[in-house]
């Protein structure tokens, strides 16, 4: 579309993909007692952080410059989030899509937020973690990838990192 708009979606399943990452978070977790998104130690994959959340390229990501957003206290569902940290969220995807913006000249994208099924297995609960996804628009899909499900990234997630990391900001970027 050529347009900005928002979509809301709620499905009577869990989607196949969504499901997929439920149980490998579920598998780490039950691997090492602990949520993947709450011991990922981003280093290189670092692109700015604030009181209550981490902005980093993941490190396997489907698109060129992908951004996760992902609150630093363990949390499974988004819409438990209060108001003193939904400003802080606010203030750090500003920041992401200002970096974004003027790095990528200003790309469409998606804003997906990634949380637990409101009716899903309580055991689930210390091992799954929403976060945010930013996916710039940055290349067309081809067929492998829809033939496959698999995508093609040729950028490291470390340079996609420090290449966003290191946009300056300015006020008359604001």
């Amino acid at each position: 579309m050529s347009h900005s708009h928002s979509q809301m979606i709620a499905l009577p399943i869990v989607p196949p993909t969504v499901s997929a990452r439920l149980d490998s978070m579920m598998e780490y977790y039950k691997q090492t007692g602990k949520c993947s998104l709450c011991d990922i130690q981003p280093n290189e994959l670092l692109i700015a952080e604030s009181d209550h959340f981490i902005s980093l390229v993941p490190f396997a990501a489907t698109f060129a410059f992908e951004i996760w957003i992902i609150p630093r206290d363990h949390s499974s569902h988004f819409h438990e989030i209060d108001s003193e940290k939904a400003v802080d969220l606010g203030g750090l995807l500003k920041l992401m899509l200002l970096k974004m913006s003027l790095q990528l000249n200003n790309p469409p994208f998606n804003l997906l937020i990634h949380t637990s099924p409101f009716q899903d297995d309580p055991s689930y609960a210390h091992s799954t973690h929403w976060f945010l996804q930013i996916a710039p628009h940055l290349s067309g899909v081809g067929g492998f990838e829809i033939a496959t499900g698999c995508y093609i990234n040729p950028v490291f997630p470390e340079d996609a990192a420090k290449i966003l990391r290191d946009v300056r900001i300015s006020n008359n970027n604001i």
